[in-house]
């Protein structure tokens, strides 16, 4: 199986794995890497859903707005109890991973004839924003360690700065005994 990776994208692995490298093996955070999942679709339904969840990648910030504004005023069916579910994991601020596992934890494990036929994509999707949210705790908790490392050299760039200093200060004193 192949996968293709943006030469950004295999920058920012080699960046990470040097990092992780450096790192004693405890302490390295594990990125979780998951196989791509297909979903054969076999309800039109579905299919709808599935461009759905595409559309909103490319929509605008304003647009995913209209989007939200648009599914409060839609019932609650499973449908559109999944839309918003994707919509919450497109937003991706603080918590909207979390809000939209919530949204499709019943969806998974529902019985009725619209929900079984909803279970795998929920289930799916589900696992996949699990993955995500594993990841971003990884990415902050590495951020974590950036700005700590970041503060240290910044605490002993001013030590270095201040011998400096008093390097510059030994150098221009006049010898004990020499004439001023």
């Amino acid at each position: 199986m192949m996968t293709r990776i943006s030469l950004a994208g295999m920058a920012a692995c080699v960046v990470l794995l040097g990092a992780c490298a450096a790192k004693p093996a405890q302490q390295t955070p594990v990125l979780v890497q998951t196989p791509p999942r297909v979903v054969v679709v076999t309800d039109p339904k579905l299919g709808e859903l599935l461009a759905y969840q595409n559309a909103l990648r490319l929509m605008t910030p304003s647009e995913l707005v209209k989007a939200q504004l648009d599914l409060a005023k839609a019932d609650h069916a499973p449908y559109n109890t999944l839309r918003r579910a994707m919509l919450q994991a497109t937003l991706r601020g603080p918590g909207d991973l979390a809000r939209a596992q919530a949204l499709l934890e019943p969806l998974a494990t529902a019985t009725g004839r619209d929900e079984q036929v909803l279970a795998p994509l929920a289930q799916m999707l589900s696992s996949q924003y699990a993955d995500l949210r594993r990841q971003e705790d990884s990415i902050e908790k590495l951020n974590g360690q950036l700005r700590d490392t970041q503060r240290r050299i910044d605490q002993l760039n001013e030590k270095l700065e201040a011998l400096k200093n008093i390097e510059r200060s030994l150098s221009v004193r006049p010898a004990a005994g020499a004439p001023k």
